[in-house]
């Protein structure tokens, strides 16, 4: 588990605005609090279509350093999460993930945890969190989106 602040869950206000929502809970675990519409904005979120994920870079506005990964495996989020990070995941959903029975689609997650069993996270689209499901399940889902991951630290 992270030593950051567990955040309040937040739910996207919109279709397409995962990324927004998980931006907004990973930067209140690092202290920063922000409104998701100006997220939204600043990553040039299109309603019902979403925002590529490249643009989390543009949270370096708030006084973070964002480091985007692809590849970088499990071991990267376990130190990441032992450490100061927040980690945002790019995952292909499917009905093994909670909430997602019957849509396979492109999606943004907060990680706050990982075990030899389990992935604990935050999905903006469900109306409650965390949430957790099989190591193996979320490795599948993560690998579909090439391992794509965000780190995002405070800035001193």
């Amino acid at each position: 588990m992270s030593p950051l602040k567990s955040p309040t869950h937040i739910t996207q206000t919109g279709l397409g605005y995962c990324l927004p929502a998980c931006a907004q809970m990973a930067l209140a675990q690092l202290g920063i609090d922000e409104t998701q519409q100006a997220l939204a904005e600043t990553l040039g979120t299109r309603t019902g279509i979403g925002t590529p994920f490249s643009r989390i870079e543009r949270l370096a506005a708030w006084s973070v350093e964002v480091r985007v990964t692809e590849w970088g495996g499990v071991d990267a989020l376990e130190t990441a999460l032992a450490g100061e990070a927040a980690v945002i995941a790019a995952v292909v959903t499917s009905p093994k993930l909670p909430g997602w029975p019957n849509l396979r689609t492109q999606h943004t997650v907060l990680i706050v945890g990982i075990d030899a069993e389990q992935v604990t996270y935050h999905d903006p689209a469900l109306t409650y969190g965390p949430v957790s499901t099989s190591r193996g399940e979320y490795l599948l889902a993560w690998s579909e989106m090439s391992e794509l991951v965000a780190f995002l630290t405070r800035l001193q």
